[in-house]
């Protein structure tokens, strides 16, 4: 009941995650010695199916290895229809994706074997979930959890761009190539929301921000006051810019200073709902999953991520 399996993605990062973990294991073995396992995805979702095998099998350590998008498979994987599949299983993180944006709203240090060292002693804080409700990509209503970010408008136009783009030059530079080329044929929408119980408002957004971790799009830094155990989610609102403006903007919202435009608004709930007649692209930690509408709902200190 204390093995640990490491979920590898070994094509994220162009293929750099597969070619760094022959000595990453190295490293494993000194540790463990032969108490791991290890599973690597070959299919989109693929990454949810092995978690859950893991964690049905017994084991206690489910370490996420790739980027955002793999974490975010491996942390729907310890859920089925709603429950955890083994509720006293962690979850280990050692990422080195396309945008690896989440582990930069933790505690961890730089050095992979200081943080398989932290993973091994097994100490571990509760953090919040994202659960959202949307339309997926067949058109159907779907159900996703999340524990980074997400949001919709021109950010789900860049991922959904991104997703399907090279990004051998690695996720600064494709998430920056991604935003550019979106924003020269994008237009802002027409977003009608709802935060907790108070009344429907209607807006023309750029994009709308529901943050769990603080970062997002290969290093920007769009909630630099998220708290990922507080129990709500920030909310940033990039309001009605126009293309050069959005550019302009860029080096603020890398700097998390771009609240200073009076475009850019902020607040905090934990419950959001959002609709629009018009197609708006929705991006759960870095991966295009479908368009409103949308039911989005925090689930407080529920997720034990090995940290300490």
């Amino acid at each position: 009941m204390t093995r640990t399996c490491f979920i590898v993605n070994p094509v994220s990062a162009a293929g750099k995650t597969g070619r760094w973990w022959p000595r990453v294991e190295r490293v494993i073995r000194r540790l463990w010695g032969r108490d791991f396992e290890v599973a690597f995805t070959e299919r989109p979702w693929h990454a949810a199916e092995l978690t859950s095998r893991a964690l049905r099998r017994g084991c206690l350590r489910v370490v996420s290895v790739g980027g955002d998008g793999t974490l975010n498979e491996v942390v729907n994987g310890f859920f089925d229809r709603g429950r955890f599949i083994q509720p006293q299983a962690a979850l280990g993180l050692l990422e080195l994706g396309t945008g690896a944006d989440f582990a930069k709203s933790l505690p961890l240090p730089k050095k992979p074997e200081e943080v398989l060292e932290i993973i091994r002693n097994g100490r571990s804080r509760k953090i919040d979930l994202g659960l959202a409700e949307f339309t997926g990509t067949n058109g159907t209503v779907c159900s996703r959890y999340f524990v980074n970010i997400l949001d919709f408008g021109l950010g789900g136009a860049v991922v959904e761009r991104v997703n399907r783009a090279s990004k051998r030059w690695g996720g600064k530079a494709a998430f920056l190539k991604g935003i550019l080329v979106t924003l020269a044929t994008y237009k802002n929408k027409t977003i009608r929301f709802q935060l907790d119980d108070g009344p429907w408002q209607t807006r023309k957004l750029n994009n709308f921000i529901v943050a769990n971790g603080r970062y997002f799009g290969g290093g920007l830094l769009p909630a630099p006051q998220a708290d990922l155990s507080d129990g709500k989610f920030d909310i940033v609102f990039l309001g009605d810019v126009g293309r050069l403006e959005a550019v302009l903007n860029l080096s603020k919202l890398r700097k998390g200073t771009h609240f200073e435009n009076p475009k850019v608004s902020g607040t905090r709930a934990a419950r959001v709902q959002a609709e629009s007649e018009e197609p708006v692209f929705i991006d759960i930690d870095g991966e295009f999953v479908g368009t409103l509408p949308i039911k989005i709902l925090v689930l407080p200190q529920i997720l034990p991520i090995l940290i300490h």
